[in-house]
């Protein structure tokens, strides 16, 4: 009698860590619920283990084995993983048709960041989303555009909308041409070329823009093969035939729910992720393809010239057998105007350009950058810019 109840109390517990496994899986009520989840699985092995003999026995103690390994390879990652305090507006960044991902709704988000082991201010910053949820740049309402492609840098993620590259741009110009900011947090080329494909802002450009700008740096290579999970909406480009080609987003729903149950496991992001995310060769070469094919529909859509200012990454071309250099010849040669935008000297020299702890541009990196493309359009691309009062 006392054995019969004592076997249906362990087989209790054994469901009701199975519910708790459940749980865990579906609410995630807590940071590290992977780590709780192999926790479980664990205890379950064992109690099973306890439950039975022989053979069966045996494959359970090798399984609750390989789970406690996995708690432990697990925690060890919690523990190690770099961590980020971080509050954003809610609504800031959701799923969206087309290019991946953007603002949900106009308005004013506020973006905090600091340091998660002193909590000292790293950068905090509100942006302003207009009613075509682009971030906010004052300039003129009329005529036609200058329009800023890319991601968090030509956004202005970190600084406020006074301080973006294109609102700088606008100020050095008296805000006599209208500017339009396209940029968001995460984009890459493959947003650049889709955006022109699909005319998505075709309404707000207009008929007769006077120059695309597209800032970029090696690094975003990652980003147009697919290899960041964050991207996983977005427009997947690959080569056929010599040619860019659209094969739908980054991530199709079965593998999208593969790379979502990883992507919760500190283990794999610490570990594995990394290794996974190396650039190479074919990575390159996709990334310079795709922002050619956006330079050169540029051209015949819009007959419009497209300005890249480059910016210069040590480490992550290492044995991808690119080089700065040759992605810059082979954009020059491609259409494109290369403007060198990295600001070596002034970094040299001292200069305040990245926040450190995050990476991003400061406002004074923002404002030599506007500085260095005003002077190079007037200089280098006649007609761009008025010569005098309109």
């Amino acid at each position: 009698m006392s054995r019969n109840l004592s076997l249906k109390s362990r087989y209790a517990v054994i469901l009701i860590l199975l519910s708790l496994i459940a749980l865990m899986e579906a609410r995630q009520p807590i940071p590290f619920f992977r780590l709780a989840t192999f926790i479980l699985v664990f205890l379950v092995f064992v109690d099973l283990a306890s439950l039975l003999r022989g053979k069966w026995r045996d494959g359970l103690v090798v399984l609750a084995s390989l789970a406690f390994g996995l708690c432990v390879f697990e925690g060890i990652a919690t523990v190690l993983e770099p961590k980020t305090l971080l509050n954003v507006t809610k609504g800031w960044s959701v799923p969206q048709p087309i290019i991946g991902w953007g603002p949900e709704h106009p308005g004013r988000f506020h973006d905090e960041r600091r340091d998660p082991k002193t909590g000292a201010v790293i950068y905090i910053a509100d942006y302003t989303i207009d009613a075509n949820l682009l971030r906010q740049t004052i300039s003129s309402e009329t005529g036609p555009a200058i329009v800023f492609f890319g991601d968090s840098f030509t956004f202005g993620l970190g600084v406020n909308d006074a301080e973006t590259l294109p609102q700088a741009f606008s100020d050095l110009l008296d805000r006599k041409l209208r500017v339009l900011n396209i940029g968001f947090s995460g984009y890459g080329p493959q947003q650049f070329l889709r955006e022109l494909e699909t005319g998505l802002f075709d309404p707000l450009i207009g008929a007769q823009p006077r120059l695309f700008v597209f800032m970029t740096w090696a690094g975003l290579a990652v980003r147009t093969a697919c290899k960041f999970f964050w991207v996983r909406g977005g427009p997947r480009y690959a080569l056929e035939n010599g040619q860019v080609a659209l094969k739908g987003a980054c991530y199709d729903d079965s593998s999208l729910r593969v790379r979502e149950w990883l992507e919760d496991m500190a283990s794999y992001r610490l570990f594995i992720e990394a290794y996974l995310q190396k650039l190479t060769h074919e990575d390159v070469e996709l990334y310079v393809r795709v922002l050619l094919a956006a330079v050169h529909l540029a051209k015949e859509k819009y007959g419009v010239a497209t300005l890249i200012p480059y910016i210069i990454a040590s480490g992550y071309l290492v044995g991808t057998g690119f080089s700065d250099d040759e992605i810059v010849q082979r954009l020059r040669d491609g259409g494109a105007v290369v403007v060198d935008v990295s600001l070596a000297k002034e970094e040299a020299a001292g200069a305040k350009l990245i926040f450190k702890g995050d990476g991003h541009p400061t406002p004074l990196a923002n404002r030599l950058r506007a500085e260095m493309l005003k002077n190079y359009v007037e200089q280098q691309m006649a007609g761009v810019l008025p010569s005098g009062p309109e």
